[in-house]
């Protein structure tokens, strides 16, 4: 389970918190080698996620610490705790670990441990206690950008990362991530030339991420063609590998590679390839994400389908997601994808939307308004045939400023 921690040196409980940023336990130890290595590549990859975070505190200052997992409303999605908040006064030279535990999916603790003597751990810090969070109404008032923050956050730990380490593989892996935040936070130009310089560094047999990192960037300085170039002997390899794994372990196999498989989706959605979207979307997998991605999956596909105007292109087994996450999920996507099969009107779904999104927090929230506003916008125009209502949704997201979304991105091609 992917969670988030936030930050707040500020005096008055519960406020000021900054993203610290998305962790998870990968299973070293628990579970073998190579499946928590694969969990590890996949939540850096697709959730931006680390087995741990480390931050520097000013000692003597009061700080509070939040964590959570999934929603803020207990009712939205079955994997959701939290947000937890727990105080501390730091000690100079004193070292501490906080760690969030789940006693099942509904059940959470956070605790802070003095662990400046490894042999013998203290509890330390004291609970806080918060009202419920802002709802998404606010979101659309506030100044606060949190996926800014968020990724220029990921932009100075990446560059401390970079000076810091002395092998060239590692440095890579550290520019890469560089990369990725610069094209995040709209400043392409400057994530090319570091991957590029990233490239350099590394053998070419441990390119692979890197490689779905650069389209990535191309895509955003909309170049589909030159990204889906590069994707394309990285995608055949990929499949090759997985059609060599059991039935059971394709797409586990196919996962390794979930950004690239997203990246050329879009870049075929762009170019209007219909039949190569869905078969790359199709190949898309993320196990470890779950139920989420497998619904955010089945809304993409029902927009390649509505944009594609040929029945023919239907893939049985995304057919068959998109029909049941509709009917089953809980989160904005249930309700996204009900109003594209006609099962709900716009209203209805927004509605249902405001109550689920209004539960997030942070960069969860921002992200999941961002997918909102774009398949709201493109269901008017593609579907009911409503340009300006489209337009509108555009200044929409503008206004939110979703860093990072690819929803964004492709919302400014074909919205307008």
């Amino acid at each position: 389970m992917v969670m988030m921690y936030w930050m707040s040196a500020a005096p008055r409980a519960c406020e000021g918190f900054e993203p610290v940023g998305r962790v998870f336990d990968s299973g070293r130890g628990i579970l073998l080698p190579g499946i928590a290595r694969l969990t590890e590549r996949v939540n850096k990859v697709a959730a931006h996620a680390e087995i741990s975070r480390t931050r520097y505190v000013k000692p003597g200052m009061t700080i509070q610490v939040k964590g959570l997992s999934g929603s803020e409303e207990p009712q939205v999605g079955d994997y959701s705790c939290g947000p937890i908040v727990t105080a501390l006064t730091p000690e100079k030279g004193h070292s501490y670990l906080v760690d969030f535990d789940y006693q099942g999916t509904r059940s959470c603790s956070q605790r802070i441990t003095d662990v400046t003597d490894p042999g013998d751990p203290i509890r330390v810090g004291q609970a806080v206690t918060c009202k419920r969070p802002l709802r998404i109404a606010d979101l659309r008032r506030g100044d606060e950008n949190f996926l800014k923050s968020f990724h220029e956050q990921v932009l100075d730990d990446s560059r401390k990362k970079e000076e810091a380490t002395q092998s060239d593989s590692e440095k890579a892996f550290a520019m890469q991530h560089e990369a990725s935040a610069l094209d995040s936070l709209g400043r392409s130009d400057e994530a090319l030339t570091k991957i590029d310089q990233a490239l350099k560094l590394i053998e070419p047999s441990k390119s692979k991420d890197l490689i779905a990192t650069k389209a990535g960037i191309l895509f955003s300085l909309n170049r589909p063609e030159a990204a889906l170039m590069l994707l394309t002997p990285e995608l055949e390899k990929t499949r090759t590998f997985a059609d060599s794994k059991a039935p059971a372990e394709r797409a586990s196999a196919l996962a390794t590679y979930t950004e690239g498989f997203m990246t050329a989706t879009f870049a075929h959605m762009q170019l209007q390839q219909w039949q190569d979207a869905i078969g790359t979307l199709a190949d898309a997998e993320s196990p470890l994400e779950g139920p989420s991605f497998y619904a955010y999956r089945g809304l993409v596909y029902r927009y390649i389908m509505s944009r594609a105007h040929d029945p023919s292109l239907a893939n049985p087994r995304l057919e068959h997601d998109a029909t049941y996450y509709a009917e089953h999920d809980r989160t904005h996507y249930g309700a996204l994808l009900r109003m594209w099969q006609g099962t709900e009107t716009a209203t209805q779904a927004s509605t249902e939307m405001d109550a689920v999104i209004g539960g997030l927090s942070g960069t969860d929230r921002q992200d999941a308004r961002a997918e909102e506003l774009f398949y709201t916008a493109a269901y008017a125009k593609f579907v009911d045939g409503h340009p300006d209502v489209a337009r509108s949704g555009l200044k929409d997201l503008d206004h939110l400023a979703p860093y990072g979304s690819v929803e964004w991105i492709y919302g400014r091609r074909v919205l307008d």
